[in-house]
């Protein structure tokens, strides 16, 4: 009996203790795992630290950019514009009479001088109606010589020669009458030009409402064109004008503003302009469509640079050292269509930003490349 007891207190003795070992066991397996946990935490949180303390030490890259010098030159103020040339005499030649053309002397291109004949109309009963008249007129005359050599030797009165005179007077004038008639037959040029069109044919009956030629001086040519009241101030009487055609080649001819209208049309807000065309060459032809360049104002040995190199705010970007990029604020001249005018702010020489400056904040470090 007792030896069972003392198994039993044995065997409880030895869960105890298996117990005890079990939790020993476990507090140092939990104790290693954080030990391992806890190294690894502050492994990385050291790694983190001197990542970042590698990252505030890296330089930011320079930003590539194209660059080009402030350099001198020549601008000008040019009022831009499109206009057809035109003939500053262009007319059509009516007949004055009806009847048939019997005659037409020019064909078209043909140069005429003022008072040539370009062609006759049917005119027999003009031309006997004027050789009647001039019958009559010479008769008169002789009869009133004779009455005034009467009248000298007191041969006849006053009253008789008087009527002597006043019938001289009226033959005269149906002479003058027959003549006019008789010339409205022959067409002849009002100035010189050259023929461009021809409208009728020999034959053709001829009637005060038909054209019969299209005469242009060619040597006159001028442009009218109409400008927006804005540009009022900037148009003035003798500027040089350029003016640029396709139609020729090395197709651009030197013209100069011959009139400014001093109005400004209401409905549209515009005023008319006339350029006269320096062409000794003529080789400008009525109807051409051409680019109009008015030349209102220039300077010379200005500082210059392209407009791309321009921001909102008119400022630019220059390059300091081939390092850094600076903003720099400008006053503004002339300007056109490619360059702008610097009144303030570069010097010749600058290196001023054209590409890569958009987004650019001011002492950006940058790298000069080819364009």
């Amino acid at each position: 009996m007792r030896r069972h007891q003392v198994l039993y207190r044995i065997m409880c003795l030895s869960r105890s203790a298996a117990t005890a070992v079990c939790i020993a066991f476990l507090a140092a397996f939990i104790a290693v795992g954080c030990g391992d946990a806890s190294s690894e935490a502050a492994e990385k949180a050291n790694g983190d630290e001197e990542g970042t303390a590698e990252a505030d030490t890296t330089e930011v890259p320079p930003v590539p950019v194209n660059v080009i010098e402030a350099s001198i030159g020549t601008i000008s103020d040019i009022v831009l514009t499109t206009a057809t040339v035109e003939a500053d005499r262009d007319a059509q030649i009516f007949p004055r009479t009806n009847a048939m053309i019997e005659e037409v002397r020019v064909e078209e291109g043909a140069y005429v001088k003022r008072n040539d004949v370009l062609a006759v109309l049917e005119n027999d009963e003009e031309e006997v109606a004027l050789a009647r008249a001039e019958a009559i007129r010479e008769a008169r005359k002789q009869e009133f010589d004779r009455s005034l050599a009467l009248l000298n030797a007191q041969l006849i009165s006053e009253v008789d020669h008087e009527a002597k005179e006043r019938e001289l007077i009226l033959a005269r004038a149906d002479w003058d009458a027959a003549k006019v008639a008789y010339d409205k037959t022959t067409i002849r040029a009002p100035f010189s030009g050259t023929i461009t069109e021809r409208h009728q044919n020999v034959g053709n009956m001829a009637r005060s409402g038909d054209a019969l030629f299209t005469l242009v001086d060619l040597n006159s040519l001028l442009i009218y064109t109409h400008l927006p009241e804005m540009e009022w101030a900037h148009v003035a009487v003798d500027q040089e004008v350029i003016l640029e055609t396709e139609t020729l080649t090395d197709g651009e001819f030197q013209g100069s503003v011959l009139r400014v209208s001093p109005i400004i049309n209401p409905q549209n807000g515009t005023f008319k302009v006339t350029i006269k065309i320096d062409d000794p060459d003529w080789r400008l032809k009525p109807g051409m469509f051409v680019r109009v360049k008015i030349l209102a104002d220039q300077h010379e040995d200005v500082i210059l640079i392209p407009k791309i190199a321009l921001l909102e705010d008119n400022e630019v970007f220059v390059v300091k050292e081939d390092t850094v990029a600076t903003r720099v604020p400008l006053t503004l001249g002339l300007q056109d269509s490619d360059v702008s005018e610097i009144r303030e702010g570069l010097n010749p020489g600058d290196l001023v930003v054209i590409a890569g400056h958009r987004s650019m904040k001011d002492s950006t470090r940058v790298k000069i490349v080819s364009p």
